[in-house]
């Protein structure tokens, strides 16, 4: 069970703004409704286990009780709409730094909104966009992974317990920092995105537009959207999905 009294104690202005549920349908729905009722930026939605949890484009999310860190984030950007798009780039930004940084995880971002270890998946990432106020989702495997082999928790690879409760103050400060500088530092962000990228000089295969694609990526624009040189040229891609790399 997660300790509130413990991240109380490391994180005193985030434990204002949490709201812990032992069980949500989905932390996004409820960090939407609490939007919807006027709640401040940085409020935080936790649960425990979700029965409906959700990725993007309506894929789910599964975690046992106890095992990850189910949460969303609402964020009131004081930057247009035209930016929102950055948001899931950063965010893992600022989820891979942390494991990089204090847990010497060899993390990395996989665009657009996946953290991988060591090839499997480990993190996940889901903005939903409501006028002036964006929910960021998150799914982060902590103590254990589903049984599927695609994916990874943290406590797989370090030599030491960790504590949800410390990496959940961590994650949100980093998130929050990286949210906040994406309108005017995004240059920056890219620079770092890019050298922990997942898929840079990947032979990879996605579906875009209900078409599929095979290419090499090359990189993330200036927009957000990925650089990919396929059938002799280059294109950019704001939308894909099913991403994989292929021999």
């Amino acid at each position: 069970m997660f300790d509130l009294r413990q991240f109380a104690a490391i994180a005193p202005e985030c434990y204002q703004k949490l709201h812990w549920h032992e069980q949500l349908e989905s932390t996004n729905d409820e960090a939407q409704r609490l939007a919807d009722e006027g709640a401040e930026h940085g409020t935080v939605v936790l649960a425990e286990y979700q029965t409906r949890g959700r990725g993007r484009r309506g894929a789910g999310w599964m975690c046992e009780p106890g095992d990850g860190l189910l949460f969303s984030v609402v964020l009131r950007p004081q930057f247009g709409k035209d930016y929102y798009g950055r948001i899931a780039l950063v965010a893992g930004l600022g989820i891979a730094s942390v494991l990089i940084d204090e847990l010497a995880i060899p993390a990395r971002v996989k665009w657009p909104n996946d953290i991988q270890i060591n090839g499997k998946k480990c993190c996940g990432v889901l903005v939903e966009a409501n006028n002036d106020c964006v929910v960021l989702g998150v799914g982060l495997n902590v103590l254990n992974a589903p049984g599927d082999d695609g994916f990874i928790a943290i406590n797989d690879v370090v030599s030491e317990p960790v504590s949800r409760e410390k990496i959940l103050a961590l994650v949100l400060a980093a998130v929050m920092r990286e949210v906040d500088q994406c309108a005017e530092d995004f240059s920056s962000q890219l620079n770092r995105i890019e050298a922990i990228s997942w898929l840079n000089g990947k032979n990879i295969t996605f579906l875009s537009a209900g078409h599929q694609h095979q290419g090499t990526a090359e990189g993330i624009a200036e927009d957000g959207s990925l650089i990919v040189r396929t059938n002799g040229g280059v294109r950019q891609f704001a939308q894909a999905s099913d991403i994989r790399c292929v021999n």
